[in-house]
């Protein structure tokens, strides 16, 4: 016997499935990605604002990295190939056709690196001035 209905995704739910998909397609934590859907047009809309990390401006520059593809596009390339995986991911897990994604890169930093090569073991000193008092 099979009963008529319907099956609802929450709001809430496809926004965080949509978040999940974009923090894997830009290799990072899911805490850095935030998204907004709205309709367009009968379809899913999304714009997706991720927090990226900057590679070291100084040293290895080249190569893969968080905003490197494994074939060291640019950052442009890995937004791309982040929205493509969006819509045919969001698809498969959701059902629902994505229109328009709109990708916003914020906050991009670099990430916390080693402490100064002349700070003593345990902690960095914020200036030299202190170093010298020390």
């Amino acid at each position: 016997m099979t009963r008529a209905g319907h099956t609802r995704i929450a709001p809430a739910a496809l926004r965080h499935t949509i978040e999940t998909i974009a923090a894997r397609a830009f290799g990072v934590p899911g805490a850095n990605v935030a998204a907004v859907l709205e309709d367009d047009a009968g379809r899913l809309g999304a714009t997706v604002s991720v927090h990226l990390a900057l590679p070291p401006l100084l040293g290895r520059g080249r190569g893969p990295g968080p905003l490197r593809g494994v074939d060291g596009g640019t950052v442009f390339d890995l937004s791309r190939a982040a929205r493509a995986t969006i819509i045919s991911r969001g698809l498969d897990l959701t059902g629902r056709t994505l229109g328009r994604v709109d990708i916003r890169l914020r906050g991009a930093k670099q990430p916390a690196g080693p402490a100064r090569v002349d700070a003593p073991a345990g902690r960095p000193h914020p200036n030299p001035m202190e170093r010298n008092a020390t």
